[in-house]
């Protein structure tokens, strides 16, 4: 049995949906997903998949989730390090004392760098403590999801200039679709030849040159703006994001700047058995505008 953690949230939901469409025949009681609250994974159950109650950070109630999986999909949490740190390293060793034979984690494709930022930290310590779990385990390293460019720059909105403490630096974008086509083929494959994936796009690219794509799409002028780390910040907390979360993203786009997200793979295409969507079909995607119905 594949069970997926987190099936409610945005990547777990896709990586069940790929799961089932690569594998109908898990619905034969082959597939498990564990979330917070069932009732919003109604229409899973009445699709056949096996709906259980598991919270991180309720380690009780992960010895009944995790109940006869053999492989574990572990879809990483949200919110603070230090809350992140415990529930992962809770939901490892519920997963090893449930008898899970393979864990595959997603993580982030900065998880081995050396600085301190919020979204490394949380993921070297699980990646760690996977390796000190004895359960054989795959990590997937995601890189920066595209969907979030229509976060930055909305399709709708008159937005001229997108600022970002990015500085000079590339980056490769996947959207979370694909991210998740990646990892289902990954929960499925009967082999893996890695112990970590890192999945990027076709190219790296930067947000000068996003933002031009962008308004060569949408018929629009918009310019990229470099911004300081603490003022782009500022900025997210006076929008009412919770600080741990915009130090997150502050920190995250100074990694880019820095270069850190900048590196390609073929690691996509090895386990999907094509490369990602490119840059420009995204941006297609996303902005061009819409013919009204």
């Amino acid at each position: 049995m594949i069970l997926v953690t987190g099936a409610n949230g945005q990547l777990g939901r896709r990586i069940v949906q790929h799961l089932i469409a690569r594998a109908p025949a898990l619905l034969g009681g082959q597939l498990a997903v564990s979330v917070r609250d069932p009732a919003r994974a109604d229409d899973l159950a009445r699709r056949g998949v096996h709906v259980r109650q598991g919270d991180f950070s309720q380690p009780e109630s992960l010895a009944r989730a995790f109940a006869g999986a053999e492989r574990l999909v572990m879809v990483s949490t949200d919110g603070p390090r230090a809350l992140r740190i415990a529930q992962h390293r809770n939901a490892i060793q519920a997963a090893r004392e449930a008898g899970v034979r393979h864990i595959l984690y997603t993580s982030f494709m900065d998880a081995d760098a050396a600085a301190p930022t919020e979204l490394a930290v949380v993921h070297k310590d699980t990646e760690a403590a996977l390796a000190d779990s004895g359960v054989a385990h795959t990590i997937v390293r995601n890189t920066l999801y595209a969907d979030d460019l229509c976060l930055q720059v909305a399709p709708d909105m008159q937005q001229d200039v997108l600022r970002l403490p990015a500085g000079d630096g590339a980056v490769s974008l996947v959207s979370r679709n694909e991210l998740a086509q990646a990892i289902a083929a990954a929960a499925l494959a009967p082999r893996l030849d890695k112990r970590v994936y890192t999945l990027t796009g076709q190219a790296s690219a930067r947000y000068a040159d996003i933002a031009a794509r962008i308004a060569r799409v949408r018929g629009k002028p918009l310019r990229y703006q470099d911004v300081p780390v603490d003022d782009y910040i500022r900025d997210l907390i006076d929008h009412g994001l919770p600080a741990w979360f915009a130090a997150a993203l502050g920190d995250m786009f100074r990694c880019v700047g820095e270069g850190r997200f900048a590196a390609t793979t073929c690691d996509f295409a090895a386990l999907v058995g094509h490369p990602p969507k490119s840059l420009d079909c995204l941006i297609h995607e996303f902005y061009a505008p819409r013919n009204p119905s």
